[in-house]
């Protein structure tokens, strides 16, 4: 999907009109209908700071993922967790709801080493 389509679908998906949009960002309305109708793309920090007022990644609104958001906002995933999401990602559906079922038994499961205790 292309930028100005990601664009108006966020648009409408939050009823915002390109006016109210283009004074929240601090950017001339011409601006905004360029990137909407003439196929303009916006710089790096002005992609960016729609990204952030949407709550989006900027690779969602290029069109280059349809995940919206793959991080927590604030947050960045450590090496293992990254690990685990890839790996998730290239299980088929049912290895995926296998994964996740096992997930949530160690979850509930108290995984403490036993200590051995000489009597």
């Amino acid at each position: 999907m292309k930028f100005s389509k990601r664009l108006e679908n966020l648009l409408e998906e939050q009823n915002l009109t390109q006016k109210k949009l283009s004074t929240e960002l601090h950017i001339a309305p011409s601006t905004l209908n360029g990137y909407l109708r003439k196929g303009r793309e916006p710089d790096y920090g002005t992609l960016i700071k729609i990204s952030q007022y949407f709550k989006v990644s900027t690779d969602y609104i290029l069109g280059i993922t349809n995940i919206r958001n793959p991080y927590i906002h604030g947050e960045c995933y450590d090496d293992k967790e990254e690990d685990l999401l890839g790996t998730y990602r290239k299980l088929k559906p049912k290895e995926r709801d296998y994964l996740i079922k096992q997930a949530h038994i160690y979850h509930h499961q108290d995984l403490q080493p036993v200590s051995s205790s000489k009597e």
